[in-house]
């Protein structure tokens, strides 16, 4: 099952070319409130619990003893969480640019003195312009009240700078023609900003460190294949090396010319590597 990220961005079926179809039974499901689930942008009973139940009644439904659960970004959260929460009905797990909420990787992003404050000080501006000095200090708690404010034009546009910070600093060259279409979406937008911060606010509805202590443990009899990029901002590698170390049995791979989506050419291909062993040719 490939888990979306965000939260709160819908899947897109391209994600189904890094898989062989012949082998894999390709399983694509919106989250709550994303996509095209109903009622599209809702916050309520949307927590990461929720979201585990989703997907545990998914597996149920479907009939399957046992599964591999694929991710990348919040997708690689919830695919671990999950695998936490019922590790004898998961086989593997695969994830990329690996992100557990913790405020260091949120303060990477979003806060002034982060990295992408630093790399992309013209886009950052940008994200700060409509927040007074003092909500600058806390810019997620600041975009909340923006997303809730009475006036619809304001309203619109915090959303509109919300999702497009994320877009402009994902690619290590960014795709001016994709960005502009995923921005000129509004149902895409609303989903993706009110979700996604609704979570941030609460770092995730999970504990990072805790995942990060127990997962070795919990996790100990499922594979695991872990990629991160050397240049991702909104998932910095250090959450990745730290996850290997506590989890020896991590096989982590670092793409060292890419940025955080899976769309770059690099983490294409260490995706389509370690989802499809079987396809590797031996020539020895």
């Amino acid at each position: 099952m490939y888990l979306h990220g965000g939260p709160g961005s819908g899947f897109s079926t391209d994600i189904t070319q890094l898989t062989d179809p012949e082998h894999y039974r390709i399983i694509l499901a919106d989250q709550r409130g994303a996509g095209r689930s109903r009622p599209h942008g809702s916050l309520e009973a949307n927590t990461t619990p929720h979201l585990i139940q989703d997907i545990e009644r998914l597996r149920n439904h479907l009939k399957l003893e046992r599964w591999a659960l694929f991710g990348g970004s919040w997708g690689a959260t919830l695919a671990v969480v999950a695998a936490m929460a019922h590790p004898k009905r998961v086989a593997r797990i695969v994830l990329y640019g690996l992100f557990l909420s913790r405020q260091s990787e949120l303060e990477a992003l979003y806060y002034p003195g982060g990295v992408a404050a630093a790399l992309y000080p013209d886009v950052f501006a940008d994200f700060l312009e409509p927040l007074t000095p003092t909500q600058q200090q806390d810019p997620i708690t600041a975009y909340a009240g923006l997303f809730a404010d009475t006036n619809n034009a304001k309203r619109l546009d915090a959303l509109h700078r919300w999702t497009a910070l994320e877009k402009a600093v994902s690619r290590l060259v960014v795709d001016t023609t994709r960005m502009s279409a995923e921005l000129a979406d509004p149902d895409f937008v609303l989903a993706h900003s009110l979700i996604e911060n609704h979570y941030f606010r609460h770092h995730g509805f999970i504990d990072g460190d805790s995942i990060i202590r127990q997962a070795a443990t919990t996790l100990a009899d499922i594979k695991i294949d872990l990629v991160t990029s050397r240049y991702d901002i909104v998932c910095p590698p250090q959450t990745a090396f730290e996850f290997a170390r506590a989890v020896p049995h991590t096989n982590l791979t670092v793409v060292p010319d890419a940025g955080h989506t899976w769309r770059d050419p690099s983490n294409t291909q260490a995706l389509l590597t370690a989802l499809n062993p079987h396809l590797l040719k031996d020539t020895t």
